[in-house]
């Protein structure tokens, strides 16, 4: 059998991967400072271009945030929600995703989990649900009533207790709430019938979830999140992430 050589990473990935696991291990906590480059270099065996193409790729990936000035350097940060969403909306963007297609994924991915609350009947799960309700109820229209509906939204995929579904799920809503917010008025009488309408199917799914009525909740959560699709995207069906990522 004839074996080919395998290509060695380069330095520079190699002592990122080291100081990537060390991070995510909790070896070197979230807001700590690195040590002086010259510590680093010290440590790795390493010269100070690679150190520095190392630490390139760490805050390129939200592992670290480099620091100018007298006082500067490298802190350990956590890659966030608002990341992911960042890469993959570069990645739809280039594939040229309309805005529907990221709607329909919502739905595909949140109305199982409304039965499953609604089969689960977690009494702490409806608790929370309905604090969310009465802070609509009691919400001004406008951004802040916006701001609301988007909570119980991510409440319902918080609570359905899947973290990657959460992952995926939390990037989806930094799209979609750009488009609520950039696509359709936020102020005026259309806007405060759209808030009204979906301050009532919220508080209508919650009581099908007390009730443990996991059909017409599923079917209540299709249609709602069917409808807020046609409100933002009324006029504009084709438009792609890139009008909102630009």
């Amino acid at each position: 059998m004839e074996v080919t050589s395998l290509r060695e990473p380069k330095m520079s990935d190699r002592v990122a991967g080291v100081l990537r696991k060390m991070f995510i291990r909790g070896e070197i906590p979230e807001g700590t400072m690195l040590p002086p480059e010259a510590e680093l270099m010290s440590r790795f065996g390493v010269s100070r271009p690679t150190l520095r193409e190392a630490l390139r790729v760490l805050e390129s990936q939200s592992l670290i945030e480099i620091q100018r000035g007298v006082r500067g350097g490298a802190r350990v940060t956590r890659p966030t929600r608002q990341t992911l969403a960042d890469y993959a909306g570069l990645i739809l963007q280039y594939d040229g995703i309309t805005l529907r297609d990221v709607y329909d994924a919502r739905a595909i991915l949140e109305t199982p989990m409304v039965r499953q609350l609604a089969e689960k009947r977690d009494p702490a799960v409806i608790a929370e649900l309905e604090a969310i309700v009465a802070r609509e109820g009691s919400q001004p229209v406008g951004e802040q009533g916006f701001a609301t509906q988007t909570e119980f939204h991510a409440a319902i995929v918080r609570l359905s207790g899947n973290h990657t579904i959460q992952m995926v799920c939390g990037m989806l809503h930094h799209i979609i709430e750009k488009a609520n917010r950039s696509m359709q008025p936020t102020e005026g009488a259309r806007a405060d019938r759209a808030l009204r309408r979906s301050a009532k199917s919220h508080a209508l799914v919650l009581e099908m979830i007390k009730a443990g009525d996991a059909e017409n909740a599923t079917q209540l959560w299709n249609r709602h999140l069917k409808k807020a699709e046609e409100y933002v995207l009324a006029g504009s069906e084709m438009s792609t992430v890139l009008d909102l990522l630009d």
